[in-house]
């Protein structure tokens, strides 16, 4: 089997990653408490199968059990490392006495997981590579439009934060370099930027969810850049972004998904 897929199933884990923080901050913010719930219960569903998948293979998934020391090291450090972002989650679930200093912790651990996430992606992409087993374009051309994945979650929690109080200045300017990073990275992917992996003809799908996933932005960019400025938004224009939020991500999973077949 080809090593794409497997790149991609380590990347989504950070943005599952931080779809959960970003679902629990919405449920706090009283947003669409439903729809959030259950993105929490399938994020931590998908999280958990995939590093076991990833590991120990999966004849749905056509994955062969992993072989190599070094990204069987790095799943199980990741799980591992779970056990600190677990104990704040389900402390916060239960609704436990300080429920929002719960929520804060998550938050905290949240963010050294996703460098941690990072790092092992790190490893994957050179080992991979190394192998043959993707090339460096498709595999920069996988991660450039996960990270686009990862961004359509972040830039939401960091909305989602900066509401409700946390690190609020910390937060804005995170919330800033994530939209500034994810609109860039959004022109290249149109331009088919060498620096990308990827070439001037670009295949439909791609450019017709580019074009989709730009008109969704569209309509919440003035409200999370207004987050910027402290400006508090309406109950509807917060569910406005929560659904938009779930739009984005299916048209940079279609992105993504089209890079693996191709390689």
């Amino acid at each position: 089997m080809s090593s794409a897929p497997r790149l991609n199933l380590i990347d989504r884990q950070r943005m599952l990653a931080e779809m959960l923080a970003k679902a629990l901050c919405f449920i706090d913010l009283k947003v669409d408490k439903k729809v959030h719930r259950n993105q929490m219960s399938v994020a931590q569903y998908v999280f958990h199968s995939t590093l076991e998948h990833l590991n120990e293979g999966s004849a749905g998934l056509e994955l062969a059990a992993e072989k190599h020391p070094e990204l069987k090291k790095a799943i199980e450090d990741i799980k591992l490392a779970w056990v600190n972002y677990a104990e704040p989650l389900n402390s916060w679930t239960g609704g436990r006495w300080g429920k929002e200093q719960f929520a804060i912790k998550v938050y905290e651990v949240d963010e050294a997981y996703e460098k941690q996430l990072t790092e092992a992606i790190g490893i994957y992409r050179k080992v991979l590579v190394d192998a043959g087993g993707v090339t460096q374009d498709a595999a920069a051309a996988i991660l450039a439009a996960g990270q686009q994945r990862t961004l359509t979650q972040q830039f939401s929690k960091q909305f989602c934060q900066a509401l409700s109080g946390y690190k609020t200045e910390v937060t804005r300017e995170n919330l800033k370099q994530s939209l500034a990073l994810y609109k860039d990275v959004t022109k290249k992917f149109a331009a088919g930027a060498k620096e990308l992996g990827l070439t001037e003809e670009q295949p439909g799908l791609v450019l017709d969810n580019i074009e989709l996933a730009r008109a969704t932005f569209a309509t919440i960019e003035p409200i999370l850049t207004s987050a910027l400025d402290g400006k508090k938004p309406t109950p509807e224009e917060l569910s406005l972004v929560a659904t938009a939020n779930v739009e984005l991500l299916r048209h940079w999973e279609k992105i993504v998904s089209t890079y693996v077949l191709l390689n």
